[in-house]
């Protein structure tokens, strides 16, 4: 298994994620408790923030996923110059 480490980008990306989540949570929930019941536009303001939600998570696998083929290509390039070099 390849060592990775966590970069600035996946501290950031984590940070503005959950900041995301909390706030995104708060903020529905107070318009929902001064209105006290469910609008279209609420309905629209919850799928958006839901699908913000699903884009930080899709953007975290995709880093992790990048990451993961770039050390599989390191690997294979590591592989590759030890067999040319037995030639």
């Amino acid at each position: 298994m390849t060592d990775t480490r966590i970069n600035t980008f996946e501290v950031v990306l984590l940070v503005i994620g959950i900041t995301a989540a909390i706030l995104g949570f708060q903020l529905i929930n107070q318009v929902y408790s001064m209105e006290a019941e469910l609008s279209w536009l609420m309905v629209i303001a919850i799928f958006n923030w839901l699908m913000l939600l699903v884009l930080f998570i899709l953007l975290s696998i995709t880093v992790d996923v990048s990451k993961k083929q770039l050390g599989e290509i390191k690997n294979i390039v590591y592989l590759l110059e030890q067999k040319k070099g037995k030639k």
